[in-house]
């Protein structure tokens, strides 16, 4: 800490420190800092804090006297505790929380603290999109809406998904100085999220899209669900897989495509398509079927959607397909995965179409 900390701030703790042995120390903790026995200095490290009294003393500086010193694990709850405060307090410093964050993820105690330090970093990206739109959503027609949602606006789901994902990884692991603290930043995520995007972009999307959908039953100039065989597996002139994840978010599909381009360095696009009315599981997954038309009809008292009078239940999807294209299969991700390599090849050797659901 002397090396990283100004003097005037371990004032009075001359009884714990040898300056002469400053550099011998500092190499010493250097050292065991990048050892296997780290939790060792980390016991020790807790022991000095509570002889020392650091984290009171700690509490009086700033997070940005703080954010360059990693040797005590309290360090990283009073810079927390700050950052935390100010967030319940509508007080959310973008700049300040994502440079710490940074910073304090090449630390050495970042991994008990993680998930508190990725929520607020979800916070601070929350914060400045609002800042980003802090207008509100006025968007004219509906198709721009969903161009907008498409291409930015969906990032706003994700940045509140992985700050619940850091949430609740925190209540697995608690700490007792911070877990209430947490709680607190969830009203103010909530109040970013449900009560200001969802209420603000959803009166928006009510409003201009009103009269598409009492005409015609869909936004118009939007692609649609039901044409998805017709518009990407009929005109395909190479092998298609396609799979099918029940009520996936267009969000999540976003990382995912994202995560592919990293990790395989290929082509990796995305794109969108309005759910057919009612969205609900059934109905979605015969649209994506072959078929000329679509209808309902009530057997032994289970409403059953037909395509082009055939059921689209799960055992009749791989007749749907073949009607079409003899050379298809509907496959079970839960019958496949555990599965031999060379049997997953010969269930799909010879096939052009390929459908894979994954959890329906």
């Amino acid at each position: 800490a002397t090396r990283t900390m100004r003097q005037e701030y371990l004032a009075g703790l001359d009884g714990f420190i040898s300056m002469p042995h400053q550099a011998y120390c500092y190499d010493f903790i250097s050292e065991w800092l990048h050892s296997d026995n780290i939790p060792q200095l980390y016991d020790v490290a807790r022991y000095v804090e509570d002889e020392a009294c650091l984290y009171q003393r700690f509490e009086k500086l700033t997070v940005e006297d703080l954010v360059g010193t990693e040797c005590f694990p309290c360090i990283n709850e009073v810079i927390l505790t700050k950052l935390m405060i100010e967030i319940s307090d509508h007080i959310i410093d973008v700049d300040t929380i994502t440079n710490t964050v940074e910073k304090r993820r090449t630390c050495v105690w970042y991994e008990p603290f993680e998930n508190f330090y990725d929520g607020i970093l979800q916070v601070a990206n929350m914060q400045s999109f609002f800042k980003e739109h802090s207008a509100g959503f006025h968007t004219a027609e509906a198709k721009s809406i969903w161009k907008e949602y498409t291409e930015s606006y969906y990032q706003m789901d994700t940045y509140y998904r992985l700050f619940h994902l850091s949430f609740q990884k925190s209540l697995e692991t608690s700490n007792i100085l911070l877990d209430d603290l947490f709680k607190h930043v969830v009203d103010k995520v909530e109040g970013l999220y449900t009560h200001w995007f969802l209420g603000e972009l959803g009166n928006n999307w009510s409003d201009v899209c009103a009269d598409e959908l009492a005409t015609y039953g869909k936004v118009l100039e939007v692609p649609q669900q039901e044409d998805f065989y017709r518009s990407r597996i009929q005109t395909s002139d190479t092998k298609v897989f396609v799979i099918i994840s029940d009520a996936m978010r267009y969000e999540v599909a976003a990382t995912m495509a994202d995560q592919l381009q990293r990790e395989t360095q290929s082509k990796v696009s995305i794109s969108s398509m309005q759910s057919i009315f009612p969205s609900t599981t059934k109905f979605g997954m015969a649209a994506l079927l072959p078929h000329k038309e679509l209808t309902v009809e009530v057997r032994n008292d289970i409403l059953t959607v037909l395509a082009d009078g055939q059921s689209t239940a799960s055992t009749y999807r791989d007749k749907v397909l073949k009607t079409e294209e003899p050379a298809s299969v509907a496959l079970k991700y839960n019958d496949i995965i555990a599965m031999k390599r060379a049997e997953r090849s010969a269930l799909v050797k010879g096939m052009d179409v390929v459908y894979i659901y994954h959890d329906t």
